[in-house]
Order: structure tokens, then C-alpha cells, then sequence
């Protein structure tokens, strides 16, 4: 009996070994599925994120090309505009007048010029500018620092015309003071005046 006993453990212990192993090959399996599965979800999402920042990417040069063309066709019709109004003016001088001949060449020079934007875009003055710049950098370089100074310039001078931009404002007033007439001096302390 003992030996009967021994054997009914034994065979329980072989069998729950057997349990043991087939569940781990299970739950190897299971996890390898698991796994298997997160690695397809994240390489989908990573593909779905990708195409969504290429998607961004290429509306966001959309909007800004056509935003340029639009500055540049803009910038065209001032200085069309220009080159007419300095048109109109060496009309209006004398046929002798030294400035006549400097008016009318600027104003030719202008409407070349916008014939260019319009021609060419935005693509063609960029491709010329990089060409320019292969062939002479230290002149497109200083031609940009001039440029830069006075676009900076031009934009400081439109800002104090409107009256946004001139750089000093009145100090914050504490509430509960009151602004004194314009040649009013305040009241001194008392105590400091007196002799």
C-alpha cells in the first residue's frame, strides 16, 4: 500500500509537472501574441503619426508659399504703383530739369522690377538670390545686413507714424493719485521746506 501511495504521488507529481509545463508553454505563447500585437499597434501609429506630420508639413509650405506669392504679388502692385507715380512726376517737370532724367530712369527701374515679381514669383527671386549668393557671398551678405537695416528702419518709422511704437511709456499712475494741472508742482512733506 505504501508502495501504491508512492506511486499515486508520483504520478500526481508527474502530472501536475505536465500541467505546469503545458501552462507556461500557454502563457509563452500568450505573451509572445501580446507582444507580437503591441509591436504591430505601435509601428501603426507611429506610420499613422508620420504621415500625419507629413500631411501638416506639407499644408504648412502650402499656406506659406501662397502667403509669399501674395506678398509678392502685393509688393509688385505698390511698386508699380510707385514707378507711375514717379512717372507722373518727370511728366510734370520741366523737359531741361537733371532730376526729370533720374525720376524717369527710377521709375523705368520700378516697373522693371515689378515685371520681374510678377513674371518670376517668389520661386524666381529666391533662385536668383541663391545663385547670387554662390557667385558673390560677401556681396549678398552685406546686401542682406543693408537690407535688414532698413527694413528694421522702415518698420521703426511706420511705427512711430501710427503712434504704437514710441518706445517710452508714462509710468503706471498708483491708483487713488490724481494728475496735477500742467505746471503744478506736488506738495512737499511736511517738515522739508520750512526753516
Amino acid at each position: 500500500m505504501a508502495n501504491e501511495s508512492t506511486g499515486r504521488a508520483q504520478q500526481a507529481g508527474q502530472t501536475a509537472k505536465q500541467e505546469a509545463w503545458a501552462t507556461a508553454g500557454q502563457a509563452r505563447e500568450g505573451a509572445s501574441r501580446v507582444a507580437g500585437t503591441a509591436t504591430d499597434q505601435v509601428r501603426a501609429v507611429t506610420g499613422e503619426a508620420r504621415a500625419q506630420a507629413g500631411a501638416i508639413a506639407g499644408d504648412l509650405r502650402t499656406r506659406v508659399t501662397d502667403e509669399a506669392e501674395n506678398q509678392t504679388r502685393r509688393g509688385a502692385r505698390v511698386m508699380r504703383q510707385w514707378a507711375d507715380d514717379l512717372s507722373g512726376l518727370a511728366d510734370g517737370a520741366d523737359a531741361d530739369s537733371p532730376a526729370r532724367s533720374l525720376v524717369t530712369q527710377a521709375a523705368d527701374r520700378g516697373h522693371r522690377a515689378a515685371d520681374y515679381l510678377d513674371s518670376r514669383g517668389v520661386g524666381g527671386l529666391v533662385d536668383d538670390l541663391q545663385h547670387f549668393a554662390r557667385r558673390r557671398p560677401g556681396a549678398f551678405l552685406g546686401g542682406a545686413i543693408v537690407a535688414g537695416f532698413t527694413v528694421g528702419r522702415l518698420a521703426k518709422a511706420g511705427s512711430k507714424a501710427d503712434g504704437s511704437g514710441s518706445g517710452r511709456s508714462a509710468p503706471p499712475r498708483a491708483s487713488g493719485t490724481q494728475e496735477l494741472p500742467g505746471d503744478a508742482a506736488p506738495p512737499e512733506p511736511p517738515g522739508h521746506g520750512e526753516v
